[in-house]
């Protein structure tokens, strides 16, 4: 099976619970849930050449994200080494933040979303691990 395959279905799955997760928490009617707002938190995996990661995502995936309508805030991190030494959990995180579940699930239903998620596979051969959290 080829590694682009293996991400597809990856990717296909965490974006699909991502986007029930988003979802379900704005279906709450609490309007003090909705003013904390929520955010996006994408965890990839250490990339077999960082190099080659790193010009993807900065050249072309990053574009794309920067691009959308419905942001609040976009955060960009790289791992750094545990307090022992070892390596990182992840290599990289990045968050996208909205102001509220509401209007994540709203730019998650975009077209222009579904092309940056199916754009993960691309350049994370490390993987990629979606995460959707409600802001308090």
């Amino acid at each position: 099976m080829s590694r682009k395959a293996v991400m597809g279905r990856r990717g296909a799955l965490g974006l699909g619970l991502a986007a029930a997760s988003a979802l379900a928490v704005g279906a709450g009617s609490s309007a003090e849930a909705a003013t904390k707002g929520a955010k996006i938190s994408v965890l990839y995996g250490a990339p077999k050449d960082p190099a080659a990661f790193e010009k993807y995502y900065a050249e072309k995936h990053m574009p794309m994200v920067y691009a959308m309508k419905g942001i609040k805030r976009i955060e960009l991190a790289k791992c750094l080494p545990q307090p022992d030494g070892k390596p990182p959990g992840f290599y990289r995180i990045t968050e996208l933040w909205f102001s509220s579940a509401k209007k994540m699930a709203s730019v998650m239903g975009t077209p222009e979303f579904k092309k940056i998620a199916d754009d993960v596979p691309n350049f994370a051969t490390g993987g990629a691990t979606l995460l959707t959290s409600q802001i308090e």
